[in-house]
């Protein structure tokens, strides 16, 4: 038996000994978190249980994936669940709201990929060698229930954005495998494509271009900028701020980028992106995590230039080793 039956039955067990289930994934949902959080309440529901499901996205760029009328406020969920599901997150407290349940809950199941994470839960399934969480998904959900094409859709979503078009160092052998599975389930794969990495309303094109605007190139790092007034004057939200660290990234000269918005006084999301440096290890010195070439934290108490600089003073120690 591998370690994903022992893991697959584990789980089914544990869905069916359940009466109230919690599934939630990290605060600001991004196509991992939204694509395995789905996948996993559609197999939950095809169990015959009604499963408490969070999902923290304001915008409609998942709107092909995410059935709203699933979508659960964690307030009106019960306090002490029999079963929480993290999925695609590191750690407890990103959480957020779900956190309290979480630690109420009688029994928990960690599935993540983050090679930060804190195997926090009672069961926890931690690959940091996978692609993305749905690859773990997927790897649970084929042992379990036939894939159908709302499943393969949710899945190849996240296997396409965390890998970033299948671009990244972690996209493996088995990545591809999965993906031409899924893509053989009858899913758009083309259009899907075109939703989650080039197609962009006008306000979102606003945005992008203040930051694109804002960059800066030194010392390897490529780095920008947005105030909370240049967002709202963008008439922005903070879902529409996609991709901006990956183009900084892309600029030639750049072994490694960050990109810092305001979401409120001092209080700066910061996204790190690199070639191979190790941006965890940056990003977790302000209490973040992620991947080695991609990671992100939240810094409380700093102005926005004293959180970047804070910033690259991390980038240019791991840069030059220290």
């Amino acid at each position: 038996m591998t370690m994903f039956d022992a893991f697959a039955k584990t789980l089914k067990e544990s869905i069916l000994k359940a009466e109230t289930i919690v599934l939630s994934a990290h605060i600001n949902a991004d196509g991992d978190a939204v694509g395995s959080v789905m996948a996993a309440d559609h197999y939950i529901r095809s169990l015959g249980k009604a499963p408490y499901t969070f999902v923290s996205f304001k915008g409609s760029k998942f709107d092909r994936i995410l059935k709203r009328e699933n979508i659960t406020d964690p307030n009106n969920s019960p306090s002490v669940p029999d079963l929480f599901i993290s999925l695609d997150c590191g750690d407890k407290n990103r959480l957020g709201e779900g956190k309290a349940l979480f630690e109420n809950a009688k029994a928990t199941i960690n599935i993540d990929h983050h090679i930060s994470n804190t195997n926090f839960a009672e069961h926890n399934l931690v690959c940091p060698n996978a692609s993305s969480t749905c690859e773990l998904v997927y790897e649970l959900l084929s042992r379990l229930n036939e894939i159908d094409t709302y499943t393969a859709e949710c899945l190849y979503t996240g296997l396409l954005t965390d890998t970033c078009a299948f671009k990244h160092s972690s996209t493996g052998k088995r990545t591809m495998e999965i993906a031409g599975e899924l893509m053989a389930k009858g899913i758009d794969f083309t259009d899907i494509q075109a939703d989650m990495l080039y197609r962009h309303d006008f306000t979102a094109a606003k945005v992008f271009a203040k930051a694109v605007s804002n960059m800066e190139l030194k010392d390897g790092i490529a780095y920008t900028t947005l105030t909370l007034k240049e967002i709202r004057s963008c008439g922005a939200i903070f879902e529409q701020l996609d991709g901006i660290a990956e183009y900084c990234l892309n600029t030639i000269g750049a072994v490694c980028s960050v990109f810092l918005y305001e979401k409120a006084e001092k209080t700066i999301k910061c996204s790190f992106r690199s070639t191979g440096v190790n941006v965890n290890k940056a990003a977790s010195s302000f209490g973040g995590g992620g991947h080695i070439c991609a990671a992100g934290c939240t810094i409380e108490g700093f102005e926005l230039e004293e959180a970047l600089e804070k910033c690259l003073n991390a980038l240019r120690n791991e840069i030059n080793g220290n």
